[in-house]
């Protein structure tokens, strides 16, 4: 799926997480299968993930 989002190099500078507001990056293979998604964007100390579903970065705050 990485190589199914090109474009997302050039806005990922500019996405944050929508409760932390630190900057996202790409989940390395080993968080993406701990997380038994095939692709993610997530932040820099791992806590949270957003899966990116049919090339859509999916970046919904935590409910509750």
């Amino acid at each position: 799926m990485q190589n199914e989002t090109p474009w997302l190099e050039d806005f990922l500078p500019l996405l944050r997480c929508p409760d932390t507001h630190q900057p996202l990056r790409r989940a390395t293979q080993e968080e993406c299968a701990a997380h038994k998604v095939e692709a993610a964007l997530t932040t820099p100390d791992g806590a949270r993930v957003f899966v990116i579903d049919q090339g859509i970065p999916i970046l919904l705050p935590k409910q509750g």
